[in-house]
């Protein structure tokens, strides 16, 4: 393979030899070291193949021995130029195109990313930019086992990284650290305690001494099942209490809104502007002009791809939706809803360890404020160990 890439790199002629001894040709050419292959005869001719630059000083060799030669093929690059010398543009665009690709093809198109889980994908890529890994990077000048050292020191939650480049595509493969749950240690005596009010609905008590029945009132901090047992001899010790407590909770929360509310909604205008990117660089090619003062932009991006490989290059396109500012008054009905939603949001990201038994909602309107009144009636474990040590160490 490199012997025939060389060979046509420099360029060989297939030519026949005729005459009286064409024998006695091939073995002078020899003598003086030019290089012959393909050596074949067909009839009174033998032919054979050599390289361009030898074919020219042979000439004397053939008068020397009486033949005749006969140039039958040109092959090679120095052919080609020849055949194309009144069309020199062509050249020099196939050779111009060639040098693109090479250069291209030293530097990053595309970036992928698997593996994320916890860490938002822009986050990670800001991340690789900031270490020298992003489209358009120079690949030769790329560390990539100190881009994967730089990330994993800069973000604790990854807990392995390592980037594979195939051709200019850049693999990032990436597993999170896994937090270790915080155990406990068994062997450390404890009290279970109340940690909120609550009326007792059962109590499930694993190990320890129970302090409280069912139906008892209990409040924050109250010890319920005790981790000082007594033994036979009539002494104490100390265990680690275990127990649910299983109690009837209230939650109340107050949510307001002004009865004048000013939103931004859209006005009406809107226009799209594009934008070539190539490498990560951004080009104008149209643009959109809006008389409103604030606008809302979308963006997005569609690369080239070529035989399934995403290509350095693409269209942006950004939807800009002119913006105003309005007032509006709220009604009682609307404010409620409104009111209702962010409760909504409360029970969701509060109360998510409880079972929601019960709600009362009471809306006022004071001041050009309303207020939303919520009580939430629960079921919910209130239960908390508080290690024996420690209660002693506070006193």
């Amino acid at each position: 393979m490199l012997l025939e890439l060389i060979r046509a790199m420099r360029g060989y002629v297939i030519f026949g030899v005729s005459g009286r001894f064409p024998e006695r040709f091939i073995n002078i050419t020899a003598r003086n070291g030019v290089r012959l292959w393909n050596v074949l005869r067909g009839g009174e001719e033998i032919g054979a193949a050599m390289y361009m630059s030898d074919y020219r000083r042979i000439r004397p060799l053939a008068r020397a021995a009486g033949v005749r030669l006969r140039v039958r093929e040109k092959h090679g690059m120095p052919a080609c130029a020849f055949r194309w010398r009144d069309r020199l543009g062509v050249v020099i665009g196939a050779f111009v195109f060639l040098l693109t690709v090479f250069v291209m093809s030293q530097f990053i198109w595309s970036v992928g990313i698997t593996g994320l889980d916890t860490i938002s994908e822009s986050e990670m890529r800001a991340l690789l930019r900031d270490h020298g890994l992003y489209v358009g990077a120079f690949k030769p000048g790329l560390d990539y086992q100190g881009v994967s050292r730089a990330v994993m020191l800069d973000n604790g939650k990854v807990g392995w990284m390592a980037v594979n480049v195939t051709g200019s595509y850049a693999s990032v493969e990436i597993k999170e650290e896994a937090t270790a749950p915080e155990v406990p240690d068994i062997r450390e005596p404890a009290n279970v305690k109340a940690r909120r009010d609550g009326t007792i609905l059962r109590i499930e008590a694993q190990e320890g001494e129970t302090l409280l029945t069912e139906g008892s009132g209990v409040i924050a901090g109250q010890l319920v099942v005790s981790g000082v047992r007594e033994n036979k001899q009539g002494g104490e010790r100390l265990v680690r209490a275990q127990a649910r407590v299983i109690a009837a909770t209230a939650y109340a929360v107050q949510l307001s809104v002004p009865q004048r509310l000013t939103v931004t909604v859209p006005d009406g205008e809107s226009g799209e502007r594009r934008s070539l990117s190539l490498f990560g660089l951004r080009v104008p090619v149209s643009g959109c002009a809006l008389s409103s003062t604030a606008t809302a932009v979308r963006e997005q991006l569609d690369c080239m791809t070529a035989l399934d490989t995403v290509m350095p290059a693409g269209i942006i396109t950004e939807r800009i939706i002119g913006m105003e500012e309005k007032q509006i008054v709220l009604d009682d009905r609307s404010a409620k809803e409104l009111l209702m939603k962010q409760a909504l949001l409360y029970e969701v990201f509060t109360l998510c360890g409880c079972t929601v038994t019960d709600r009362e909602y009471h809306l006022s309107l004071t001041d050009g404020v309303y207020t939303l009144g919520v009580t939430y009636d629960c079921v919910e474990d209130i239960a908390v160990q508080t290690p024996i040590g420690r209660v002693k160490n506070e006193e």
